[in-house]
């Protein structure tokens, strides 16, 4: 993707109890399209890849 900017949103939410869910979307013209989604563990795994800082274990 030589040349491209892109503006990526991520979303995570695993409050009350409930399953945890990841939701990736891309702003567009102003506009927000979903373009993602994973629950459960596969989301709280994608949302520690990134958020953690390098070097932290």
């Amino acid at each position: 993707m030589k040349g491209k900017a892109d503006t990526i949103l991520v979303s995570f939410d695993h409050t009350h109890g409930n399953i945890p869910v990841l939701i990736v979307g891309r702003k567009d013209k102003g506009e927000i399209d979903i373009i993602n989604a994973f629950k459960g563990n596969e989301a709280t795994e994608l949302y520690q890849k990134l958020t953690m800082k390098k070097g932290e274990v």
